[in-house]
């Protein structure tokens, strides 16, 4: 079965000549530059259809990080002009051009001697590269790329706020670490919180769900981006893959027959002005934990919240026990012995007794707002949106929605 896992996710000669040729345009327009190739693609771990393909520009350390930002990006743009090119945005702005369908990644960096040195996360790249191809035979670079399509499959491969899940990087070290997918698979199957994965000693403390110390920068924890739930859920996938490996792990099939379970509630929050991923996610995850909080304050019984989207439009599904809520509400005061709140308390609510537990209480008419309006108040994003609302009726058709519903991902069960 890996094999056929293989033989779909492993690119071929043409496809690695259609890179190339497009790579070569692009390394054309930079000469002069010390420009490098790096990424999955330079590495030899990269999947069919989903290239990494990037280029390095590096810079003299000297020069500092604001030159990135202003003169050598400036000297980039005006290099490739004439070519399709976007600026995007990470530690700072790079540029994504496209090339006859490829899209390669110009990034300007520093030049420094070690990864101990790096001034920025892209300072460290040429060391990563040199570590991977050092310590990866061909066929564990395989390997790789089979633990990236299974970590894809279950919906926790990348570093990315969105995702906060294992990086190409870290998948990389993991196959260097235990030599093939199965034995990280039969590894991670016995992880339990924080797992601790040491290709070097570490040279600082770590506080994380999952510790790599980077080789190339011990002071770094390569895996700082994966979160419990990606841990927890890919310990669960690796269970149940050695305990029935199926293709379902690594290409899921559409959910079907999902239907409502209590009343749902999707916000379409449609972002209107250009947005960086990572700082969008940010704020919407924290809108959604805002979101959840609220909503149990003012009384809803919340089962579940999730976000989808990219940075274009974000779905934000609210599935509550039900939409309505009693029109009184139980109001909790302070307790017996503090009398100056006691008093206040008296003064200020009808209906009150001492309960049980010595505390003060009264009835009190609910005045909280709907829930689509403590949804609504709780989003709170940087970037011009504007907000629609509806309750859901029936099975929805966006597939990101079915699995909102479903909750059972479809390589489990």
């Amino acid at each position: 079965m890996l094999r056929e896992v293989l033989s779909r996710v492993k690119p071929t000669e043409e496809d690695e000549h259609k890179i190339r040729r497009s790579l070569n345009v692009v390394l054309d327009r930079l000469k002069g530059l010390d420009a490098q190739i790096h990424g999955s693609f330079r590495k030899g771990t990269w999947l069919k259809g989903d290239a990494d393909v990037d280029v390095f520009v590096f810079f003299p350390k000297e020069v500092g990080k604001e030159y990135l930002r202003t003169e050598a990006l400036k000297l980039l743009l005006e290099r490739l002009k004439g070519l399709e090119v976007d600026m995007a945005y990470a530690e700072h702005p790079y540029l994504i051009t496209r090339v006859e369908r490829v899209e390669v990644d110009v990034v300007p960096g520093l030049k420094v001697e070690s990864g101990e040195e790096a001034l920025t996360a892209v300072d460290r790249t040429p060391f990563h590269t040199e570590y991977v191809l050092s310590h990866l035979s061909d066929e564990q670079k395989d390997e790789v790329r089979l633990l990236k399509r299974f970590l894809k499959g279950i919906g926790v491969y990348g570093a990315e706020i969105k995702v906060q899940g294992f990086s190409g990087y870290v998948s990389e070290l993991l196959v260097v670490k235990y030599g093939t997918f199965v034995r990280v698979l039969e590894e991670a199957r016995k992880w339990r919180n924080p797992v601790k994965v040491e290709l070097v000693k570490p040279k600082r403390e770590f506080d994380s769900p999952v510790i790599i110390p980077d080789p190339v920068d011990p002071r770094r924890n390569a895996a700082a981006a994966v979160s419990l739930k990606s841990l927890a859920t890919f310990v669960i996938a690796s269970h149940f893959f050695l305990k029935n490996p199926s293709m379902r792990f690594f290409f899921p099939p559409e959910v079907k027959d999902a239907k409502p379970m209590g009343d749902v509630l999707i916000t379409k929050v449609y972002i209107e002005e250009k947005a960086v991923e990572d700082v969008l996610w940010g704020q919407v995850y924290r809108s959604i934990e805002r979101t959840r909080n609220e909503l149990k304050a003012k009384g809803y019984r919340v089962i579940d919240v999730k976000g989808y989207g990219d940075s274009s439009v974000v779905t934000i599904a609210v599935q509550l026990e039900s939409r309505y809520v009693g029109k009184y509400k139980l109001n909790q005061g302070p307790s017996f012995y503090l009398i100056s709140s006691v008093e206040d308390f008296v003064e200020k609510n009808e209906n009150v007794w001492v309960g049980e537990d010595g505390k003060l209480y009264s009835v009190k008419e609910r005045k909280d707002g709907s829930p689509e309006e403590i949804v609504k108040a709780s989003i709170t994003l940087k970037y011009k949106h504007r907000i629609e609302q509806y309750w859901l009726e029936g099975e929805p058709e966006e597939p990101c929605l079915r699995k909102f519903l479903k909750k059972t991902p479809t390589w489990l069960k």
